[in-house]
């Protein structure tokens, strides 16, 4: 009889965290990115630029349908932790999705040396973005996500040099959304890393 009733209590006890679990996803109003930034170099010092960023997705819905089940309650942004290469994490804050590019780059380029500027003025070079696509879809059992995105390099109005970065990363579905919170950080991480800050500026012999 005690344990009927110790495995009934049991039976509760874990249906009753199921039941947090998932209403915890579903109520979650952003989506947390942690970014692992590349350990520091000074390669790019006194180098200054302006950083301005450009959302060209014709497709402005980070999910599909399905996908969008999961975090139904979605505001649009994006919470990101800087992670340092000694594991330090600093929360940056809630961002949009074009401010999200914006303060991961310009964290990355500040890690090379170089200055970020406040104001755009006519004799500093602008790092433009473009984002191209983001896109996260639950098919089947798998988060899928894509991402895409173009860098110009810019001086008196002329672009001297650019570069585009995609790629796609998919995993396996857990309950809620972690799974694809964790896909979105690793695939953010690689796709913001793998821009090839130096060669852009010795392309533009800057």
């Amino acid at each position: 009889m005690v344990r009927l009733i110790t495995r009934s209590w049991l039976k509760i006890v874990l249906v009753g965290l199921f039941l947090a679990v998932g209403i915890a996803c579903a109520k979650k109003p952003f989506i947390y990115v942690d970014y692992r930034l590349p350990p520091g170099m000074d390669s790019l010092e006194g180098r200054t630029v302006f950083v301005e960023t450009n959302d060209l997705r014709v497709n402005k819905e980070v999910f599909n349908p399905r996908a969008k089940k999961v975090f139904k309650n979605f505001t649009g942004l994006f919470s990101l932790t800087l992670v340092k290469s000694d594991d330090e994490q600093t929360l940056k804050g809630a961002y949009t999705l074009p401010r999200l590019f914006e303060t991961a780059l310009k964290e990355r380029l500040q890690n090379m040396g170089i200055t970020i500027e406040k104001e755009q003025s006519p004799n500093t070079p602008i790092f433009k973005i473009e984002i191209n696509q983001f896109r996260v879809n639950l098919v089947g059992q798998k988060w899928i996500a894509d991402i895409s995105y173009e860098v110009h390099l810019t001086q008196d109005q002329k672009t001297t040099s650019r570069e585009t970065v995609t790629g796609n990363a998919e995993r396996l579905k857990i309950m809620g959304g972690g799974g694809a919170e964790k896909i979105m950080g690793e695939i953010f991480t690689e796709m913001i890393n793998r821009l090839d800050i130096n060669r852009l500026f010795q392309q533009a012999n800057l």
